[in-house]
This record gives structure tokens, sequence and C-alpha cells, in this order.
């Protein structure tokens, strides 16, 4: 009577055994594409950070001003540039009562 029960035991040992070997298995598989996934997305944003450094590096020698004086000057006859006078300023509302004024007369 005692070899059923020993043979009962030692199946259900190495069942649990292998149950447990496949789960560290499968648990390790999955940590390894974890780590992957994160070490692809770190090595995104190290690419995304660099593209924008560039890009203030470049904006910064695009937007500076002797840079565009110089610009304005080879291009003034085309631009026509001039200062800002403070009759050229004017409130919202003052824009839109224009507008509707040149809209009723182009209606006419």
């Amino acid at each position: 009577m005692k070899r059923p029960v020993r043979f009962a035991a030692l199946v259900l040992a190495v069942s649990v055994a292998t149950v447990s070997a496949g789960s560290v298995f499968m648990m390790k598989k999955d940590a390894e594409r974890d780590a992957f996934a994160i070490r692809e997305l770190n090595r995104k944003i190290a690419a995304e950070r660099q593209r924008i450094s560039e890009l203030r590096a470049e904006w910064g020698a695009l937007d500076n001003p002797r840079r565009l004086q110089a610009l304005v000057d080879r291009h003034a006859g085309v631009l026509r540039l001039a200062p800002i006078e403070g009759r050229q300023i004017a409130q919202v509302r003052e824009v839109v009562a224009a507008m509707r004024q040149k809209r009723k007369e182009g209606e006419k």
C-alpha cells in the first residue's frame, strides 16, 4: 500500500517541479521581452533628445538677429518693410468694423 502512495507523491512532485520550471521560464522570457522594449524606448528617447538639441541649435542660427537683418537688407526691395507707426495699431473691434464696411461697399 505504501508503494502506490509513494508513486503518486513522486508523480505529484515531478508535476509540480515541471509546472514551476515552466512558469519560471515563461517569467524569464517575459522579463527579457520587457527589458528589450525598455532598451528600445530608451534608445528612441535618446534619439529624440539628440534631434531636439540639433533643432534648437539650428533655430538659434536661423533666429540670429544679424542674419535676419542681412536678409532684410538683401531683400528690402521685395519685402518693402518699414517700422510700425502708431496709427497702424488698432483694436480688434476697429478691424472688424473696417472689414464689415469693406464688405458692405463690395456688395453695392
